[in-house]
């Protein structure tokens, strides 16, 4: 597979991600809900990096733009403040493939593709 294939398959699969969980984010929009569910992740969670709820990263371009391909997880992880939301991930050939979603306020977010725990590509939305 051509690198340009593959980089055009990820971003069909994060947009299906994405556009799969649109109809979820408007129940949980129009949900009158006086505390917010809470929210878990795949695997165990170190208290060094904790887990937070949707929305509550702190998210800026500043730093979107530290966070460059081939960056360990573990320094994204440092940099987010925290390990987002795994939305896909698959193991294959002895290679292990993730997407991860940090959500800030106002719909901001940034998700990265990993492939063996370093940054693959990256995407954002909204970040000033």
């Amino acid at each position: 597979m051509s690198k340009n294939s593959l980089n055009l398959s990820l971003i069909a699969l994060v947009l299906v991600v994405l556009g799969c969980s649109c109809p979820n984010r408007l129940r949980e929009l129009t949900e009158d809900r006086s505390t917010p569910a809470p929210r878990s992740t795949p695997g165990s969670t170190p208290a060094s990096t904790p887990v937070t709820s949707k929305g509550d990263y702190s998210l800026s371009l500043e730093k979107y733009n530290k966070i460059k391909v081939g960056m360990p997880r573990a320094e994204v992880e440092n940099t987010l403040g925290g390990k987002g939301t795994e939305i896909s991930s698959s193991v294959g050939g002895g290679v292990k493939f993730s997407v991860n979603k940090w959500e800030g306020e106002r719909f901001q977010s940034i998700i990265l593709s990993f492939r063996n725990d370093k940054v693959m590509s990256k995407s954002q939305v909204g970040l000033k």
